[in-house]
């Protein structure tokens, strides 16, 4: 089965400054697109991926809009990180729902998408 098989979330391109904590160390990164349940990344230059590793993310929208969760990467190639946030603060999962409403298009497919998530 491909991943497009299996991904039960539509990815929306969005572009936006990520923030990716592990530790004491951090990096700044392009988001390349987004879901309900994950986001891409462009991977941070010459850092490996520490695949299942815990990951403090800010994606950055706004002055005063920020959406911070817990991520594990859950695939990466040499240029990006694929992440899945295991842990979302409530506001962010507000803001998360309202971007993906506003570039999703149709309210309907948000709707199941929120549905498989419960």
């Amino acid at each position: 089965m491909s991943d497009l098989e299996r991904r039960h979330y539509k990815r929306i391109p969005f572009i936006a400054e990520v923030l990716i904590r592990k530790g004491d160390q951090q990096w700044s990164c392009e988001l390349e697109d987004i879901s309900l349940k994950g986001l891409l990344v462009e991977a941070p230059a010459g850092v490996s991926a520490d695949m299942g590793g815990n990951y403090q993310v800010e994606l950055v929208l706004g002055e005063d809009v920020e959406i911070r969760m817990h991520a594990a990467i859950s695939h990466s190639t040499n240029s990006h990180w694929g992440l899945e946030w295991s842990d979302i603060e409530l506001d962010g999962i507000t803001h998360l729902r309202r971007l993906l409403e506003l570039n999703m298009g149709d309210p309907e497919e948000m709707n199941r998408e929120l549905a498989e998530l419960g």
